[in-house]
């Protein structure tokens, strides 16, 4: 094989050990993956049911072992007070699970923000692991809901579900 037939073939073996870097790069078994939940709020689902248009989402983004959230909302009957995950399936109130900081919104984004858990989750009086509401949160068994000064136990609310990810076709 003469020299330059030598150059092109180690230039043509570099390109196709650098493709195949960035292929095996994008399936590392090692790199944190997401999982997106996320939570349609409305009035409706609120136990007992609250009348009016309010709606809202809360889309939860875990990757590793932080869980982070954006809460947004659309037309509140008053600004938002509170904002919350709460313990329960769907149907039932269930206690706070972890308080947002709500802004004080009727449209708009009331909270975001990331929980870590590899730490305890509270509400400010009791805790539980991290590992338990990602369990939680797995089977469908807590969800996100927003309340106003005209709606102290809750103006909208949304079961938090896990998404399907997507197959990339």
């Amino acid at each position: 094989m003469d020299a330059q037939a030598k150059l092109g073939a180690a230039a043509i073996a570099a390109v196709l050990v650098a493709a195949g870097a960035v292929v095996a790069c994008g399936n590392d078994p090692t790199a944190p993956r997401t999982t997106t939940y996320v939570a349609q709020m409305s009035g409706g689902n609120e136990v007992p049911a609250v009348a009016g248009g309010a709606s809202g989402t809360a889309t939860f983004t875990l990757s590793g072992k932080s869980l982070s959230y954006v809460v947004t909302v659309n037309g509140l009957s008053a600004n938002a007070a509170a904002s919350h995950i709460h313990f329960g399936a769907a149907g039932t109130n269930g206690n706070i699970a972890y308080p947002f900081t709500a802004a004080a919104v009727q449209s708009g984004q009331v909270a975001s923000g990331s929980i870590d858990l590899t730490q305890p989750v509270s509400n400010g009086t009791t805790s539980i692991s991290g590992d338990s509401l990602l369990s939680l949160l797995n089977q469908g068994l807590v969800y996100t809901n927003v309340h106003t000064a005209n709606n102290p136990g809750g103006e909208i609310r949304g079961q938090i579900t896990r998404v399907a990810p997507s197959t990339g076709y």
